[in-house]
C-alpha cells in the first residue's frame, strides 16, 4: 500500500509539472521564447539581467557617484576592476582619475554592485560582448574623463596591443654564417646572485674550498 502511494505521489508531481508545458501547446499567447536575434529591435531585457560594469552619474551635477573608496575592488574575486585616483586642487579630496575593467576576467557575480556603499555602480544590460580582439574587453567606465582620456587604453597607439601575437619570428642566419657576437647568449647572461651565508657558513667572498 505504502508503495501505490508513494507511486501516485510521483505520477501527480509529474502531471503538476507537465502542465505548465503542455499549455503552451494550445496558448500560444503565454509562449515565452523569443526569437533573437530576429526580434533585435523589440527585445526587453529583464531589469535583473546581469551585463556589463556600468558606472552611475549622480542626476543633478552628473559626476560620478563613484568615491574611490576602493570597496569594489576588494570584494571582486577576479581582480576585474583597478581604480586610479588624485587629489582635486580646489576641494583636497580624492575624486576618480580613471576606472578599469577588465570584462575578460569578469563572471558576471555582481559582489561589486553589492558591495558598494554609494550606490555608484551597476550591472548595465548590455549582454552582446563579442569581440575580435580580446584587448578591447579592457574598458575605461571614465572614458570621457580627461586624466583617463590622456592614459592609453589597451589596443591603442603604444600599448601591448601593438606587438601582434601573428608577428612573425626574426629570420635565422644562412648556413655556415655564424651569428653575431650581439646575439650571444653569454653577454646578457644575468648577475648570478652570491651564496647564501646560512648555507655555506662563510661569506660570499670568501672563496669555497
Amino acid at each position: 500500500m505504502n508503495i501505490i502511494r508513494k507511486t501516485w505521489a510521483a505520477v501527480k508531481g509529474l502531471l503538476s509539472g507537465m502542465k505548465l508545458t503542455l499549455g503552451y501547446f494550445v496558448r500560444f499567447d503565454k509562449v515565452i521564447t523569443q526569437q533573437y536575434p530576429e526580434n533585435r529591435d523589440t527585445l526587453k531585457i529583464p531589469q535583473r539581467s546581469r551585463g556589463r560594469l556600468e558606472l552611475i552619474r549622480d542626476p543633478e551635477t552628473g559626476e560620478y557617484e563613484c568615491t574611490t573608496c576602493g570597496i569594489c575592488v576588494k570584494a571582486c574575486p577576479n581582480n576585474s576592476i583597478a581604480i586610479e585616483k588624485d587629489r582635486d586642487p580646489v576641494t583636497k579630496k580624492w575624486r576618480l582619475s580613471k576606472y578599469e575593467y577588465r570584462l575578460d576576467r569578469c563572471t558576471f557575480c555582481g559582489l561589486c554592485v553589492q558591495s558598494c556603499k554609494f550606490t555608484a555602480l551597476r550591472m548595465g544590460q548590455q549582454f552582446e560582448t563579442a569581440v575580435f580582439n580580446r584587448d578591447e574587453l579592457v574598458q575605461i567606465l571614465n572614458r570621457d574623463n580627461p586624466m583617463a582620456a590622456a592614459t592609453p587604453q589597451v589596443g591603442e597607439s603604444g600599448s601591448k596591443a601593438e606587438e601582434s601575437p601573428n608577428k612573425p619570428p626574426p629570420l635565422s642566419p644562412a648556413p655556415g654564417i655564424a651569428p653575431t657576437p650581439a646575439a650571444s647568449s653569454t653577454a646578457a647572461a644575468p648577475e648570478t646572485a652570491p651564496i647564501s651565508t646560512h648555507l655555506t657558513g662563510k661569506s660570499p667572498d670568501q672563496p669555497m674550498e
